[in-house]
């Protein structure tokens, strides 16, 4: 095993100070659907044990390559039994990693899978273990990596400047900062995304003009209506594998689906049966009032939203697609508040399940453990290895 080098930047900063414990009967990741590098595509094709396992598509179609099956086509990974894994010593390089992210963009980055229920719990030191899985890449792997996504980054960069839309990224992130008391209020969110989609900024604008530009904007999105419509349509996919997945207390896994005009809500069973369990008016759910922890919790988590590079990634991407027609701080801030709007959604839906008029820290805790792993899905620029 190799040591960090010296020469690489590393930032640890997101498992600094966290331990995990994997929780017995949890089997979350074994949901995940990992692809498949290569030369392991080629190991597992080559053993009549574990060739079954084998799927030549991911459920998304934007992952490319082989991956391993999930039972009945969107239940757990095809070598789960009760729960446990049938080749753990032969897992994958992806099941390997978790609860552990590596994003490669102008640095390398480890990322904390918050949808893990173990994370927080007494046990291993994330930074200890991320220490280790960077250990595990060769120099020339990870400075491979490095040089490629920094050239994706340069070119970002290039384009926002040539279309005069730019920012830097730490004036991006100091402006989120800035206006983090207002992505925990509706009021704010909406004067956010309001600027998001008609504000005009000056390239190279400051964190504090561009918060002032935030805080004059006239508040006109209808907040209630958006996370009605946002959330309505987080269940509205063609199919069972699309739909995010919730764990909860009693590590039973959920999914919902948007079916005639109701959320109907199943427990999801290794083989990829479901069981409903529950039907909902969406119009029945609405924004819950955040307690004093409840805010807490949610502006923690935003924080380290704002610290991850792969988000900052994601805005970048948001901004190429947009042919680079917004000031990459209004996309950036605009991102920022439709996740803000989405995790407050998520954390309200499983609260009104529960029979809880207000959100304290729990019930934000457990809309992490929906959010997490979608938002460390979402599209960026740059690559996780």
């Amino acid at each position: 095993m190799s040591r960090p080098q010296a020469d690489m930047e590393i930032d640890y900063s997101e498992v600094d100070g966290r331990s995990y414990s994997c929780i017995d009967g949890c089997g979350l990741c074994c949901l995940c659907q990992p692809e498949l590098l290569a030369e392991e595509a080629s190991e597992f094709r080559a053993s009549p044990a574990l060739a079954p396992g084998v799927a030549d598509r991911h459920i998304s179609p934007e992952v490319k390559g082989a991956a391993i099956k999930l039972r009945g086509a969107h239940g757990s990974c095809h070598f789960l039994s009760n729960r446990r894994c049938k080749i753990y010593d032969m897992r994958p390089h992806f099941c390997r990693l978790f609860p552990i992210n590596v994003f490669v963009g102008w640095r390398i980055q480890l990322l904390a899978n918050l949808s893990c229920r173990g994370i927080g719990l007494p046990g291993v030191s994330l930074r200890q273990e991320s220490e280790r899985i960077i250990g595990s890449f060769s120099r020339v792997e990870l400075l491979t990596q490095l040089d490629l996504a920094k050239k994706v980054f340069a070119d970002f960069v290039r384009n926002c400047r040539a279309t005069g839309v730019a920012q830097s990224f730490s004036s991006v992130r100091s402006a989120a900062a800035c206006v983090l008391d207002e992505l925990a209020d509706e009021v704010g969110i909406s004067r956010i995304l309001t600027y998001a989609e008609h504000g005009r900024t000056r390239q190279n604008a400051s964190p504090a003009d561009i918060a002032k530009l935030v805080r004059k904007t006239e508040a006109v999105a209808d907040i209630q209506e958006r996370a009605l419509m946002d959330g309505t349509e987080l269940f509205d996919l063609p199919d069972l594998s699309l739909l995010p997945i919730y764990i909860d207390e009693k590590l039973a896994w959920k999914i919902f689906e948007l079916r005639e005009k109701r959320i109907v809500g199943y427990v999801l069973s290794e083989d990829g049966t479901t069981d409903e369990f529950v039907r909902v008016d969406p119009n029945d759910i609405e924004l819950l009032p955040l307690g004093d922890d409840g805010r807490r919790a949610l502006a923690e988590y935003l924080i380290t939203v704002n610290s991850r590079d792969c988000f900052l990634g994601h805005a970048a991407y948001l901004c190429d697609m947009d042919e680079y027609e917004f000031n990459l701080a209004q996309t950036y801030l605009g991102a920022m508040a439709n996740n803000a709007l989405d995790l407050w959604w998520r954390s309200s839906f499983l609260a009104r399940l529960e029979g809880r008029e207000k959100l304290e820290a729990k019930e934000i805790r457990n809309g992490v453990i929906f959010f997490d792993m979608d938002l460390l899905d979402l599209p960026t620029i740059g690559a996780f290895i």
